[in-house]
């Protein structure tokens, strides 16, 4: 079996760039891979700053042999991430049939590629099935799932892979969908009404405030009814929780801190979602959004706790003193 090729996006953060190619050169399969990395080009409006750090992070992407072979794409201007995800992907899937993408703030466990791999392998002739991800939400408590993966209807894109022929269905059209879409399919795709901002992504990009990929994926996806494959646990983490990356600020919610090494051995077989883990998700969401009883509970102690905070915070900046005491904080 021909092992399918890695692509991760790469701009101007050589330490989480190299981390991510640290972790994933660990990967057992790593050395029989082969990688293309694209690194997308400074905007016209770049600092000196700004262009050390895109030159220092290619550099850090050209200083190692991360797997089998590497290929390192440079463009001379700026794509955008968006851009860049959809042309970069497109290119290596419709050459090579399926792949592995990655971001620059993506960290990998060991056996990611194996699971990868091997799902990709498995499901290639089921239609259904059009997306895979080695991600999952850090949610608490053992699951009852026999297998070590499930089928849920949610694309996530923290690492993730897919096949040119379910690819092909990729499309951001954001009028369509804003002209087309009922309030039933709206609700659903926000998760059964538990997770608001995925239909707000596709409003925010209608009125320029975003300009994102993913959320159109997750629609093609959505409109025909795909399946997408998860691990019961996390086989990745986002270092990108630091206000470093476009799209990604602090989410201690999706932070994971159990070990990512986790092997997946049994794999469904029966082509459905599976109802007791997408009811999970939903419950995280719920908890995470304070829409629950326990969400609005923890809210009110929170804002509680808070109160005496913010009103302090408040009178500083009344009397001038925030800005030199948080200077002072900091030496």
């Amino acid at each position: 079996m021909a092992l399918t090729p890695i692509i991760l996006f790469i701009y101007n953060r050589p330490d989480h760039t190299k981390q991510t190619l640290e972790a994933l050169s660990n990967n057992t399969l790593a050395s029989q891979s082969d990688l293309f990395i694209f690194a997308d080009g400074p905007k016209n409006t770049a600092s000196k700053e700004q262009l050390e750090s895109i030159k220092q992070t290619r550099k850090v992407a050209a200083s190692e042999k991360w797997c089998k072979t590497v290929t390192l794409i440079e463009f001379e201007t700026n794509k955008g991430l968006a851009r860049s995800i959809i042309e970069g992907v497109t290119e290596i899937i419709n050459k090579y049939g399926k792949a592995i993408i990655l971001e620059d703030d993506i960290v990998t466990g060991k056996y990611f590629l194996e699971y990868m791999n091997t799902a990709l392998e498995k499901y290639k002739d089921n239609k259904e099935v059009m997306h895979i991800t080695g991600w999952h939400k850090p949610i608490k408590g053992k699951t009852k799932n026999p297998n070590d993966c499930f089928f849920y209807p949610v694309m996530d894109c923290w690492s993730w892979a897919t096949w040119a022929d379910r690819w092909q269905y990729f499309e951001k059209n954001t009028d369509r969908l804003l002209n087309t879409w009922t309030k039933d399919m709206i609700l659903r795709f926000n998760h059964d009404g538990t997770e608001p901002g995925m239909w707000s992504q596709v409003i925010e990009n209608k009125e320029g405030k975003i300009n994102t990929w993913a959320i159109y994926w997750y629609a093609s996806i959505f409109e025909k009814n795909g399946l997408c494959l998860a691990p019961t646990k996390s086989l990745v983490k986002n270092i990108g929780f630091d206000n470093s990356g476009v799209h990604c600020g602090a989410n201690p919610n999706e932070e994971i801190t159990d070990t990512i090494d986790y092997q997946i051995i049994n794999y469904p077989t029966t082509f459905e979602i599976n109802k007791k883990e997408w009811r999970k998700i939903k419950r995280f969401n719920k908890m995470i959004h304070h829409t629950d009883f326990k969400g609005k509970v923890y809210l009110i102690g929170k804002n509680i706790i808070l109160l005496p905070i913010r009103i302090t915070k408040r009178f500083l900046k009344l009397v001038g003193l925030f800005e030199p005491i948080k200077k002072l904080l900091k030496r």
